[in-house]
């Protein structure tokens, strides 16, 4: 597996020799993991039905956690190489929502944060 490389600030950028850095494997899958639980469900211009239903669940009175985790596994889930998503924890602070979650995949395990 191969995509375009992304920072910290999910901003792409040129490697040492002056071309669009790419990521492998477990890397890239971290990369689209990362991207795809970012996408806010109808932002995506050709399939409205993609995204994370985040006005529906986090950005309410009573912030609806469970519907949040279900939107986030099956998101994942469906990706190629992803067997499972566990371990699901969040936080609030503050009106400040965190999660942390594992991703098992062919890869490896990776540790998503948002």
């Amino acid at each position: 597996m191969i995509t375009i490389a992304t920072s910290e600030n999910n901003d792409i950028f040129v490697n040492a020799s002056g071309n669009l850095a790419t990521s492998l494997d477990i890397n890239a899958l971290a990369n689209i993991s990362k991207n795809k639980v970012l996408t806010t469900l109808g932002e995506p211009e050709y399939n409205q039905l993609d995204g994370i239903p985040y006005f529906e669940t986090i950005f309410t009175d009573t912030p609806k956690i469970d519907l949040f985790q279900a939107a986030v596994v099956d998101t994942l889930e469906i990706l190629e190489n992803v067997q499972r998503v566990s371990n699901f924890d969040y936080t609030q602070n503050n009106d400040v929502f965190s999660y942390s979650l594992l991703e098992t995949t062919t890869y490896g395990n990776i540790t998503l944060e948002g």
